[in-house]
């Protein structure tokens, strides 16, 4: 199904027409149940953070401690810590402490209200189990540890979804009909926080872990058009800290 789903994206990037009638034409028509999850995977695509289409910093972020922050600053601590960061990959680590350094940028630079890092339990075989959360920052953050248990075989669940994806999204306001109606039972029960950002981590085309990182109001975690290129690359250093320390 999988190698279906590709080759129907691929006949609709090339405008490429066949007889209704014709053999090739039912290859290209997904089952209904298919067309209907790729639609919603469809509708996540405007929320994936992107250099092109982030928004300018306001000249003040309220959860940092109450001081002017400028896009140059933020800028700033997000590329010093992927500097300091580097710098200790380049010798032996610890894995949990490159990961702390990694959430610990993240958190200064954009003062979050909390984050937790999220990791795929060892499991064999195919793509089943969960991903669950190891370690958080920010005041409150180990209810949120403990309720984030993110299946990986779920369909219809915005977090299953973007793993799946890799794809790096924001979801400003998650009291949107479209965006609550697709958030799982047990983050509306154990974190619901309506400004958020995901940062899924893959290997080989795998999701193994999660960066969580939300705000208290919509609206609240907003980013200039550099920090998404910055971010990611935070979010790659962790994928290499996993394969170095394999």
């Amino acid at each position: 199904m999988r190698a279906r789903r590709k080759l129907v994206a691929l006949a609709e990037a090339l405008d490429l027409r066949v007889d209704a009638r014709s053999p090739a034409a039912r290859l290209l028509k997904l089952p209904p149940a298919a067309q209907d999850a790729t639609a919603q995977d469809d509708a996540l695509s405007p929320l994936e953070l992107k250099p092109s289409e982030a928004k300018p910093l306001p000249a003040l972020l309220a959860s940092q401690a109450g001081g002017a922050v400028s896009v140059a600053q933020v800028n700033e601590v997000l590329a010093a810590g992927i500097q300091d960061i580097t710098n200790a990959m380049v010798e032996s680590f610890q894995l949990n402490d490159v990961l702390r350094m990694i959430l610990e940028t993240m958190f200064r630079a954009l003062g979050f209200g909390r984050m937790v890092f999220c990791l795929r339990e060892a499991r064999t075989g195919q793509l089943t189990g969960q991903l669950t959360g190891r370690f958080g920052l920010g005041e409150g953050s180990e209810a949120v540890v403990r309720a984030m248990k993110v299946p990986l075989n779920v369909p219809g669940d915005l977090f299953t979804a973007v793993c799946l994806r890799g794809a790096d999204t924001l979801i400003n306001d998650a009291t949107e009909p479209r965006i609550s109606a697709r958030l799982p039972r047990w983050y509306v029960e154990g974190v619901n926080a309506p400004s958020f950002l995901l940062l899924p981590l893959q290997m080989k085309g795998q999701p193994f872990a999660l960066i969580y990182a939300d705000q208290a109001v919509p609206g609240g975690i907003v980013v200039d058009d550099k920090a998404p290129g910055l971010l990611r690359t935070l979010r790659n250093q962790a994928v290499m800290a996993f394969r170095q320390a394999g």
